[in-house]
């Protein structure tokens, strides 16, 4: 122990110093921590699905609003305990061009609309990808959740249950919609 003191002690003070320096900007840097995953990608987001009532929808359609897609499913209990701060979320931000679609994954209406018959309402839209076809959003686990831009871009992603009505996530939400 007494050699490490020793080898200190004979340092010159630069040699020690300039790594501090070096580390203290490092460490300085503009990573902010968000509650979700940075995207980089200028991938343009697009799925063609149809509603609980059999109408065809498209994500072009909610050009220009920035979009919340989440994918999940009726057996998913993370999934469904996370329905009604999804729900919240929308109720805030629904008059600020912002939308959620909640993406069912591998169920068909009839299952979807026997859950939402039996679980508090749902304000957001819900469409069915039975056969799941969106394989290009690459969801390895569900609920996986997606923002997208108001141009269509997918700029952020995060995986597993969230409480979507947090300040966290509210501030988040609220930082592009401003």
């Amino acid at each position: 122990m007494t050699k490490i003191w020793v080898i200190i002690n004979n340092m010159k003070p630069l040699n020690y110093i300039l790594p501090l320096v070096i580390l203290m900007l490092v460490s300085c840097s503009d990573n902010q921590n968000y509650p979700m995953n940075k995207i980089d990608s200028s991938e343009t987001a697009t799925f063609n699905l149809k509603t609980l009532d059999n109408k065809s929808l498209s994500l072009s359609e909610f050009q220009g609003s920035y979009v919340l897609v989440n994918f999940w499913a009726t057996w998913c209990k993370p999934c469904v305990r996370e329905i009604p701060s999804l729900n919240n979320l929308y109720k805030k931000f629904k008059d600020k061009n912002f939308e959620i679609i909640a993406i069912n994954v591998g169920q068909n209406a009839e299952v979807v609309n026997n859950f939402i018959n039996t679980t508090s309402p749902i304000d957001f839209t819900i469409l069915l990808d039975e056969n799941i076809d969106l394989v290009s959003w690459k969801v390895e686990a569900i609920p996986t959740t997606f923002l997208v831009d108001d141009k269509g871009t997918i700029i952020y992603k995060v995986e597993g249950e969230k409480h979507w009505d947090s300040p966290e996530f509210i501030s988040f939400i609220s930082s592009f919609l401003n």
